[in-house]
C-alpha cells in the first residue's frame, strides 16, 4: 500500500476540498435554474404543483411518477436536456393554465417524421419510444464527463484511447470487488468484499471513486479549470478521497483500484510522465524522423529533388492569423506565427503494452502500393495490378471524389471527422455506446462490462493502427495528389463554399477545416477504420445483435447535433447550413445506420470523402478492427466470467 500512497500523495496534492465542489454545485444550481425561472415567469406564477429535485431524479422518471408528458414537462420548465435538472432545484409539474397552452408551434407530422415549424428539420420517427424509466448508471455519467474533458484537450486518438481504457479498467476492477465471480486485472483479488456487501449502492460508490481518482490524474488541467470531476462526485454524495488504503469501504476500494491501475500502467511504454512524447524502445531503438519535410525550401517537400512520394510529409498548417482573398487561413514563411509545422503524434505507440493484443504487429497488414514499383500488387478489393498502377488509381479516386462531392458526402465526412475540439474516434464510439446503454436499459453491472470490453478493444486498436503507420510511414492524399499532378490543373473541391473548380494541383486540399487539413501521422492504415470496425465488433458481440438504428429509440440523454431535439439511436441529422467546414448542406441530410457495421463502414468511407485516406488504408483497417474487437471482447468476457488473462 505504501507505493499507492506515494503515487497518489503527489498526484492529488493540488485537489480542492469537498466543500469547494459542493459550493460550485450550488453555483451551478443557481446558473441553471435561475434563467429557466426568469424565462418562465408567467407560468411560474401559476404553478399548481411542483417537485423538489432529489439526487437520482430524471425528467423522465418524474414525468412517469406524476403522469405527465415528458415533453410538456420540459417545455414548461424550459429544459432541453434531462441532465440539466439539478438536485435542490424545483420543477413545475402542472400549472393552472391548460397544458396545451404551454407548447406552441407544435411540430407537424408528415410521412411518419416530425418536422419543426419551418418544416426544415426532421425530429424523430412517429413510432419513437422513450425510455422514461431509464437513468444512466454511474459508469455512463463518468464516461460522459470524461468525454467533456477529452473535447477540451488536444486531438490525440492514441492518448485518448488509453485514457478511456484506464478509467474503465479502474471502474471495472473496483466493481469486481463487489461481484461474486469477476476477476480484476490490476486490483488484488484478495480484496473482494463479502457477499453481503455486493449491493448496487456499494458498486456505484466504488466505481465513482475509481473514476474520480483516475480522471483527476489523467485530466488535471481540465479539473483545475472546471472542477467537473469534484462537482460530479459531490453531487453523487460521495467523498473525494485524497489518500486511502481502507479496503473495507467502497470508496477505499475505488481509490485502491485506481492506484493499482496507475501503478500497473506506469511503465507501459506510453510515456505518460513525458506527456506521451516519442521515446525509444526495443521495438523502436531510434526516435522517429520524417523522411520528408514541411519546409518548402528543404528539397524534401512536394516538388523538391529529395521528396519521397511513398512517405508521409508533415504539413505546414495555417494558424488562422492570416487569410487569403476568400477569408481562408494561409501560411506565410516570413511570418512564423502564421503556421505550425506538424509533428508526428505518438510515433512510439506501436510498442505500448496492449490489453489483449499479443503484440502491436499481431494484425499488421501487407504494405500499401508503392509509386514507381512495377512489382505485382493485389489491392484490398482483390484487384491485381502493379504497385504503381494501384498507387495512381487510389490517388485518382480521392481526386475524383473531391471533384464530385455531394452534400450527403460532406455531411458524412464532417460527422465522422473527429478532429480538433472533438472526442476523436475512440471517444465518438463511446458516445454512441451511450445510446446502447439507454436502448437496452443497462445497469451498472452491464455498463462496467460493456465499457471495459469497448475501451480495452479501442486501446488495442490504437496500438495496432499506429504500429502499421510507423512501419509503412505512408503518404497522405494531401501531398500525394499535389505530387502526382505536380504542375497541372485538376478538377477538385475549390474550398469552403466554392464548389468544384479547376485549380492548380498545388492548391488541392482535403474537405476538412482549414486549420487542421490532415492528421499529423502517416496514412496507412486508417485509424478511423480500425477504431470503428473494432467498436462495431464489440458492440455486436456484447448485445448479441448488430442492430443499431431501429426507428423507435429516442435518446433523451443525447443531442449530438445540438439542435435541442433528442437524438434517435443510429441516426444523425444535419440541418440546412449545418456543416462546420462550409455553409452546406442545401437541404436537410439524415444519416442512418441499420447495423453497427454499417456505421463502421461509413466511418471508414468518410475518410475518403474527406480526402484523408486511400482505399486500402480504409479497407485493410476495417479488416484489422474486426479481428482486434473479437480478441479483446473474448479477453474481457473471460475476466468478468471469473477467468484470467492467460
Amino acid at each position: 500500500m505504501s507505493k499507492a500512497k506515494s503515487l497518489y500523495g503527489a498526484a492529488f496534492a493540488w485537489k480542492r476540498w469537498l466543500v469547494g465542489g459542493l459550493s460550485l454545485a450550488f453555483v451551478l444550481v443557481i446558473l441553471v435554474w435561475s434563467p429557466a425561472a426568469s424565462q418562465n415567469g408567467q407560468i411560474a406564477n401559476r404553478c399548481a404543483e411542483s417537485h423538489l429535485v432529489q439526487r437520482g431524479d430524471t425528467l423522465y422518471s418524474l414525468a412517469r411518477r406524476y403522469g405527465v408528458d415528458v415533453r410538456q414537462l420540459a417545455a414548461l420548465n424550459n429544459l432541453r436536456n434531462p441532465n440539466y435538472i439539478i438536485a435542490g432545484t424545483r420543477l413545475c409539474i402542472r400549472t393552472t393554465v391548460s397544458s396545451e397552452a404551454v407548447v406552441t408551434n407544435r411540430p407537424a407530422q408528415e410521412n411518419g417524421v416530425t418536422r419543426t415549424a419551418n418544416n426544415s428539420v426532421p425530429v424523430m420517427p412517429e413510432n419513437a419510444q422513450p425510455h422514461a424509466s431509464y437513468h444512466p448508471s454511474p459508469v455512463v455519467l463518468w464516461n460522459e464527463v470524461m468525454l467533456a474533458a477529452v473535447r477540451n484537450g488536444p486531438p490525440r486518438p492514441t492518448v485518448i484511447a488509453r485514457s478511456l481504457y484506464l478509467v474503465h479498467q479502474a471502474m471495472y476492477d473496483a466493481w469486481s470487488a463487489y461481484d461474486a465471480t469477476a476477476q480484476p486485472v490490476y486490483l488484488d483479488p484478495a480484496l473482494r468484499r463479502p457477499p453481503a456487501e455486493h449491493t448496487e449502492a456499494n458498486k456505484a460508490a466504488a466505481v465513482s471513486q475509481a473514476a474520480y481518482q483516475m480522471l483527476s490524474v489523467l485530466f488535471p488541467d481540465y479539473e483545475k479549470n472546471s472542477n467537473a470531476f469534484s462537482t460530479l462526485i459531490a453531487m453523487q454524495g460521495y467523498p473525494a478521497l485524497t489518500e486511502g488504503d481502507d479496503s473495507s469501504t467502497p470508496h477505499g476500494i475505488g481509490y485502491l483500484a485506481a492506484a493499482s491501475v496507475l501503478a500497473g500502467r506506469e511503465s507501459d511504454g506510453s510515456n505518460m510522465a513525458g506527456n506521451y512524447a516519442d521515446i525509444i524502445s526495443e521495438t523502436y531503438p531510434t526516435l522517429y524522423q520524417p523522411v520528408n519535410s514541411a519546409d518548402p525550401t528543404s528539397g524534401r517537400s512536394v516538388g523538391g529533388a529529395d521528396y519521397d512520394p511513398n512517405h508521409w510529409q508533415p504539413l505546414r498548417v495555417p494558424t488562422g492569423i492570416l487569410t487569403d482573398e476568400y477569408g481562408q487561413p494561409m501560411a506565410d514563411a516570413a511570418i512564423p506565427e502564421s503556421f505550425n509545422d506538424q509533428v508526428y503524434v505518438t510515433p512510439h505507440w506501436g510498442a505500448v503494452v496492449p490489453f489483449a493484443l499479443l503484440s502491436g504487429d499481431q494484425f499488421r497488414p501487407s504494405a500499401p502500393p508503392q509509386r514507381g514499383s512495377n512489382e505485382p500488387y493485389t489491392d484490398a478489393a482483390g484487384s491485381e495490378m502493379s504497385n504503381d498502377e494501384a498507387f495512381r488509381q487510389q490517388v485518382e479516386e480521392i481526386r475524383r471524389i473531391s471533384a464530385e462531392l455531394t452534400d450527403q458526402q460532406k455531411v458524412t465526412a464532417e460527422y465522422w471527422a473527429d478532429g480538433p475540439r472533438s472526442e476523436t474516434p475512440p471517444g465518438h464510439w463511446n458516445s454512441l455506446a451511450h445510446g446502447i446503454s439507454e436502448r437496452d436499459m443497462l445497469g451498472i453491472d452491464e455498463d462496467v462490462k460493456l465499457y471495459l470490453a469497448l475501451d480495452g478493444a479501442l486501446f488495442d486498436a490504437s496500438i495496432a493502427a499506429w504500429d502499421a503507420k510507423r512501419a509503412y510511414d505512408f503518404v497522405r492524399p494531401a501531398t500525394a495528389i499535389q505530387d502526382l499532378y505536380f504542375g497541372q490543373e485538376i478538377e477538385a473541391w475549390g474550398g469552403p463554399n466554392r464548389g468544384t473548380q479547376l485549380i492548380p494541383a498545388a492548391e488541392w486540399r482535403p474537405y476538412q477545416s482549414s486549420t487542421f487539413v490532415t492528421p499529423a501521422f502517416a496514412e496507412y492504415v486508417s485509424g478511423h477504420s480500425v477504431f470503428s470496425a473494432t467498436a462495431a465488433e464489440v458492440l455486436t458481440r456484447f448485445t448479441g445483435s448488430n442492430v443499431f438504428y431501429d426507428g423507435k429509440t429516442i435518446l433523451y440523454y443525447e443531442d449530438y447535433n445540438r439542435d435541442g431535439v433528442p437524438d434517435v439511436l443510429g441516426q444523425h441529422l444535419t440541418r440546412v447550413g449545418g456543416n462546420m467546414f462550409e455553409g452546406s448542406p442545401a437541404e436537410v441530410v439524415v444519416l442512418q445506420w441499420p447495423t453497427f457495421q454499417d456505421a463502421a463502414d461509413e466511418a471508414g468511407l468518410s475518410r475518403r470523402y474527406g480526402g484523408i485516406h486511400f482505399q486500402d488504408g480504409d479497407l485493410r483497417g476495417r479488416a484489422m478492427g474486426t479481428q482486434i474487437g473479437a480478441q479483446a471482447f473474448d479477453l474481457a468476457q473471460r475476466y468478468w466470467s471469473g477467468g484470467s488473462g492467460e
